[in-house]
């Protein structure tokens, strides 16, 4: 049995995650307790319950959150899917059948002589000339929506993520008792960039930039479909006539062929929600720097510990989201300039298939598309770390403010 390409592809992308997730996670959160052992280790009994305060919330929202986003993502993509299966069921049925009952009936008047054999030619002539006219060719497929419904499917689910934190952040300080810790800005300027792997937050913006400068050339290269949406790739080629030797035959034919693309219809949508994306995953992260630090310098590092990983959540689903975009833009571009690449020239008075120079470049968009999606996969790991690192924090904060680990060198409060 054939296994489809895409189910390939999915296990594959299955086992990066488990394998990475398994790797990172190993050895980031004992590295996480670690240095919030080491923090709090020197700082005595109250000042560590108002350490756990300063870990508490991220854990389990960002948790929620990331769990409500994958179902949403993988609810949306199972409907464009179905989706898209109703449409060319409901469009190749009635062709299917047509082209069906002409083959049956074409068949039958091929055996009438030896069903009837007192049949004639003009009684076959007479029954094929009676057979229902077979359509020329399939109709064409309005499926534009249902792709589109796939291709923003990880916009929407990072959005999703990430709005769903900021509700649930908002609620829980809305809930949440004063702190008793006096807090207080200080002058050095902080920005989204202020905490987190540097890397990590430029993976988004980079993502972004390069997202939409293939969308815009996806998109004037675009041509308009049957209902005017330009989503398609329309190229001129040849076409030849049959040789008797079973190749390719003089005289050739001028025309165009077309193929499904990532043109405005898809990538202004796509643009629109990647903005969306990024506004809020800067409002996160600019909220997250700019909250008021801890007064007491005991407590600097362990906010530092948790602005850290609060960040790298934030950005491993912005840039999870924008990559997996961006690869399914690239992988799909090129798979239409892969399709169109093929023509057919005369040479020396014969009739010769070759391909164009688009080829290479659908190969480097395709082979792009498919490490953008592998990256994704590792940004998608970085925010389940994060949020595994945070809930392991929060849960060792809240230890140590019971006084229930262990401390190495602290003396012990009595």
């Amino acid at each position: 049995m054939d296994i489809p390409t895409s189910t390939i592809l999915i296990l594959i992308a299955a086992t990066i995650l488990v394998v990475a997730l398994v790797w990172v996670v190993a050895r980031s959160v004992p590295r996480t307790r670690g240095k919030l052992k080491a923090e709090t280790g020197r700082l005595d009994s109250p000042t560590r319950r108002s350490a756990a305060t300063l870990l508490a919330g991220w854990g389990t929202a960002a948790g929620w959150a990331l769990g409500a986003g994958v179902a949403v993502y993988v609810a949306t993509r199972v409907v464009a899917g179905l989706w898209l299966r109703a449409r060319i069921d409901a469009v190749l049925e009635p062709y299917s059948a047509v082209s069906d009952e002409n083959f049956q009936g074409f068949m039958a008047c091929q055996r009438l002589p030896e069903a009837s054999p007192g049949a004639t030619e003009t009684d076959v002539q007479r029954c094929m000339d009676a057979l229902v006219e077979a359509p020329a060719g399939p109709p064409e497929i309005n499926e534009a929506w249902p792709i589109l419904l796939g291709w923003i499917a990880p916009l929407v689910a990072a959005l999703v993520v990430l709005a769903l934190l900021a509700l649930m952040l908002a609620r829980h300080r809305a809930s949440a008792a004063p702190e008793p810790v006096v807090l207080s800005a200080q002058l050095r300027p902080r920005g989204i960039v202020s905490f987190g792997p540097r890397w990590a937050l430029a993976i988004p913006g980079i993502a972004a930039l390069m997202l939409f400068g293939l969308l815009l050339v996806t998109g004037l290269a675009s041509s308009p479909d049957g209902w005017g949406r330009f989503t398609q790739l329309v190229v001129p080629r040849n076409s030849s006539a049959p040789s008797p030797s079973g190749g390719y035959g003089l005289p050739l034919t001028p025309g165009t062929e077309s193929a499904l693309f990532p043109g405005w219809f898809y990538g202004v949508p796509v643009i629109v929600a990647a903005l969306v994306l990024l506004l809020i995953a800067g409002a996160l992260l600019r909220s997250l720097a700019q909250a008021p630090r801890p007064v007491d310098p005991g407590l600097l590092g362990v906010d530092d510990l948790a602005r850290t990983l609060k960040a790298k959540f934030v950005a491993g689903v912005a840039g999870a989201g924008l990559l997996t975009a961006l690869g399914s833009m690239g992988l799909h571009a090129g798979g239409a300039m892969l399709t169109l690449a093929g023509d057919v020239r005369q040479v020396e008075g014969q009739a010769e298939f070759f391909y164009h120079d688009s080829m290479l470049s659908g190969v480097y968009l395709a082979v792009a598309g498919l490490l953008y999606w592998v990256l994704a996969i590792l940004m998608l790991v970085l925010a389940f770390a994060a949020v595994v690192e945070l809930v392991a924090a929060r849960s060792l904060a809240v230890a140590v403010a019971l006084d229930e680990e262990p401390q190495g060198s602290a003396s012990p409060t009595p």
